[in-house]
């Protein structure tokens, strides 16, 4: 404890914000001398809270901002669809078929590669069927429901194709 507490502690006072209150008194703030007695008694009206008309008159907007506002909302970025993403996912795990299937590398590889392709296509699969949920128009839960179905087709034949050839 350093000089100051224990003179504190002696004395009996605390810092506490009542026990100063106490001490003190209400404070006062004065105020500025051009304010009357009739702007001190209207000096709530100068604190923000309820309803405030700021402007009366409506305002249309002109042809420039409604033409700016057109523009920018038609430029802002679409969202990748669903499909769009299982589609990379199974054409990778088709690229990686291929060799396989037709016997021309990858084979010393596997199980281990037709693991990996089949993770690719039903992974693939599997996002383009969430993206059934998503997708609004027709065509897009079509692309989303074929390719969950080449991601199957793809898959099954990573599995027959597992086991090395001898």
């Amino acid at each position: 404890m350093n000089d100051e507490d224990k003179k504190t502690a002696e004395a009996g006072g605390s810092l506490s914000f009542q026990d100063i209150t106490a001490e003190i008194g209400d404070v006062q703030l004065p105020l500025r001398e051009d304010r009357t007695e009739a702007d001190r008694l209207d000096a709530t009206a100068d604190l923000p809270g309820g309803t405030v008309i700021v402007n009366e008159k409506v305002s249309l907007p002109t042809f420039e901002e409604t033409l700016s506002t057109r523009v920018l909302t038609g430029s802002s970025p679409k969202p990748r669809p669903m499909w769009l993403d299982g589609v990379v996912s199974v054409g990778l795990g088709f690229l990686f078929l291929i060799p396989i299937v037709l016997n021309m590398g990858l084979r010393r590889y596997q199980p281990w590669i037709s693991f990996m392709i089949m993770l690719l296509a039903l992974g693939g699969g599997a996002w383009s069927l969430f993206g059934l949920q998503v997708e609004k128009e027709p065509a897009g839960r079509k692309w989303c429901f074929g390719v969950a179905v080449a991601g199957l087709v793809v898959a099954f034949i990573a599995f027959l194709m597992r086991a090395p050839l001898r």
